[in-house]
């Protein structure tokens, strides 16, 4: 009889023990599937790449992203042996040289003439090429959100949310069509917050919080730009509950909670640019600031 029982105990014990494996792996399970699905990765993110883009376009309009630099030096050493090609031909003559000098400063004249409007066309065939890549970025994502919009159907999302999403969403691809710069970053920056609802939704998830994040940065920029300083400090103040949140995520990761403590250290420069009246210091701050996020995803 004892040695009866004692294999009941030893299969009991067995059982068990299979039993909290079993428990783990499901609990294992559910963690890796609470996280959000690639669709809506994929649109969150697109919505980067066309301010990426916008980006490019602001700095080649205001001058700020220059011809490339290593053509420079060519050109200069090519104009100097042209011009001492022109000074040892015009020994023989002193005569001769007043003319040819004439001529000489007109073709400067009509070769810089020539070359400022190379700069302009190149200049503008990089902003059209810009638009362009922001357009097709455009067709890229709108079917990740009619994709992803399924999805949060089945995961409660309330049609006033999507509505929310989609009512921004749909001015930013208008505003992209009238190529109004400023209106860009304003309904893309909010049709990126309108996605922390649908990222909360997965609870493992810091995506909703970078969306606040980024939404603070996009907004902190562009209120700058229009002048409204009270509107850019007012969007990047008061985000110690979204980064704490984060870092509440991140658990025991110390190495993804230092990444998580240059976000708070650029938000706090970022707020300290404002008022310097410095459209390039905004740019640098507003794409430290996004950089430091995005290295979060």
């Amino acid at each position: 009889m004892k040695i009866n029982r004692i294999k009941i105990i030893y299969v009991l014990l067995i059982l068990v023990l299979v039993g909290c494996n079993s428990q783990e792996k499901k609990q294992e399970e559910i963690k890796i599937e609470d996280k959000a699905p690639d669709s809506l990765k994929e649109l969150s993110s697109g919505i980067d790449d066309i301010f990426k883009s916008l980006g490019d376009i602001e700095r080649l309009s205001l001058g700020i992203k220059l011809p490339k630099e290593d053509k420079k030096p060519k050109k200069d050493e090519s104009s100097s042996s042209g011009q001492s090609d022109q000074e040892e031909s015009s020994g023989g003559s002193e005569g001769g040289s007043g003319g040819q000098e004439g001529q000489a400063s007109q073709e400067s004249t009509q070769g810089q003439e020539q070359k400022e409007g190379t700069i302009e066309e190149k200049k503008q065939k990089e902003i059209d090429s810009s638009w362009q890549t922001i357009n097709a970025k455009l067709d890229e994502i709108h079917p990740y959100w009619n994709s992803f919009e399924t999805e949060s159907q089945k995961k409660g999302t309330s049609k006033e949310v999507r509505d929310k999403f989609k009512n921004a969403f749909n001015k930013m691809t208008k505003a992209i069509e009238d190529k109004n710069i400023v209106e860009i970053y304003d309904y893309g920056s909010q049709a990126i917050r309108n996605l922390k609802p649908m990222y909360d939704l997965y609870l493992d998830d810091i995506g909703g919080d970078l969306s606040v994040l980024k939404y603070a940065a996009y907004q902190g920029y562009i209120r700058a730009v229009i002048n409204d300083l009270e509107g850019a400090l007012e969007a990047l103040s008061n985000k110690e509950e979204n980064i704490n949140t984060v870092k509440l995520k991140l658990k025991e990761d110390e190495e993804e909670k230092e990444k998580v403590e240059k976000i708070n250290l650029a938000l706090t420069d970022f707020k300290d640019s404002i008022g310097e009246n410095s459209r390039m210091l905004l740019m640098i701050k507003k794409d430290v600031l996004i950089e430091n996020i995005k290295a979060l995803e």
